[in-house]
């Protein structure tokens, strides 16, 4: 007899990791994957700064940080990164990544009924934790750049409405908000006396500026602000998983205090990891100029051959590691459909853009460019050809 499941499983969607599965039936053919569905650049040959490696070395060694780390994380740390943020220390909570922040924080945040605006197009864990909650979807559109739209931001928000999400830099466009338009959805928050959740994971990985506008930067004083960010992207260590949380703002006690009871039952987050956390947000960022020239070099390529397949167009990624192409082809019935087919017959592993948003008006994927040059050629080269004959 089966067990008898929750029902709260069956809400539980990640297309970026769920396509794998038949990623390898299809790789059991013997054809050639192009993994370009996850965001990991230490897939591809890229590393972590030395000086966190080596901080993280030196903690193995030290029998002290093989203990259970205080629960919000280890004190010089939140230290460390209050004084990035500008807040108190006890306002800092260490994660495991920042998809453990966001975890905790819909679970403080979300009775069932309740919603939280995301944009449209979204990182799913958004919507995978508000559906496990019992959320209710509520997403605010994005124009053809996928900026947001303010006037629609404005009519999405409602009596359950308890917060509003911004991914700045975007995943999975790749795109950035300037300072004005962050500033904007930082007064419509403050009008309708709602807190933001700010995910800047990605703020230091700009390819055409030094780095992006921190959501800090924009709210006054006693705004509501959860600033989330970590160590995943920014410095290459996606595996290290150490994320934080940073609570600015009046009136935050009780999401203070709902988060550390959080922290506390499941004990800590990998002490030796938080100490190469330490050496990263306190020590020089050398890595980054070189990260940088090589993802420009990437999104270029991707940027100007995407956009040479007849019935493709893709705005061009300003952060990040990722592209967001639009397809038009009537021969699918969704980019899902397009998406496994391509995989099926050419071997490029992308992720459809139904599972970055289900109101998405049109069909889309996400291709993650971290690949060499010259399987980014090859890759996309297939993706024509595929196009060219199916579309």
């Amino acid at each position: 007899m089966a067990i008898k499941l929750a029902g709260r499983v069956a809400r539980i969607s990640y297309e970026i990791r769920d396509i794998v599965t038949f990623a390898r039936k299809v790789e059991a053919t013997d054809k050639k994957i192009h993994w370009f569905n996850i965001g990991d650049p230490n897939q591809f040959g890229f590393k972590p700064p030395k000086q966190v490696t080596d901080a993280i070395i030196a903690a193995l060694r030290e029998p002290k940080y093989s203990a259970y780390c205080p629960s919000q994380g280890d004190p010089e740390l939140r230290a460390a990164i209050a004084k990035i943020e500008g807040v108190p220390t006890e306002s800092v909570s260490i994660h495991s990544g920042l998809s453990e922040g966001i975890d905790f924080l819909f679970q403080a945040l979300v009775d069932p009924g309740d919603n939280i605006l995301l944009p449209s197009p979204s990182y799913p864990l958004y919507n995978t934790k508000l559906a496990v909650c019992a959320g209710v979807n509520n997403y605010y559109a994005t124009d053809d750049a996928f900026l947001p739209d303010l006037e629609v931001m404005r009519k999405q928000i409602n009596a359950r409405t308890k917060a509003i999400v911004v991914i700045n830099p975007n995943n999975p466009t790749g795109v950035t908000y300037s300072r004005p338009l962050l500033k904007k959805i930082a007064d419509l928050a403050a009008e309708h006396k709602l807190p933001l959740i700010a995910d800047e994971i990605y703020d230091k990985t700009t390819l055409d500026e030094e780095h992006s506008t921190n959501m800090r930067d924009v709210v006054s004083p006693d705004q509501q602000l959860i600033s989330g960010n970590g160590i995943s992207k920014n410095f290459i260590y996606p595996g290290s998983r150490v994320g934080y949380l940073a609570l600015h703002g009046e009136g935050m006690d009780g999401l203070h205090d709902a988060i550390a009871k959080l922290c506390n039952q499941r004990l800590s987050v990998n002490w030796e990891m938080q100490r190469g956390a330490l050496a990263a947000f306190t020590l020089p960022m050398t890595h980054l100029s070189e990260f940088k020239k090589q993802l420009r070099i990437r999104r270029d390529i991707v940027y100007k051959e995407l956009n040479e397949i007849p019935g493709m167009s893709c705005a061009k990624p300003t952060a990040a590691f990722y592209a967001f192409p639009k397809i038009e082809t009537k021969k699918f019935k969704d980019d899902r459909a397009f998406v496994y087919s391509m995989l099926e017959d050419t071997g490029v592993l992308v992720v459809p853009g139904m599972g970055f948003s289900p109101v998405l008006k049109g069909k889309y994927f996400r291709l993650v460019y971290l690949a060499p040059p010259e399987e980014l050629h090859e890759a996309i080269g297939k993706i024509a050809n595929f196009v060219k004959e199916k579309c």
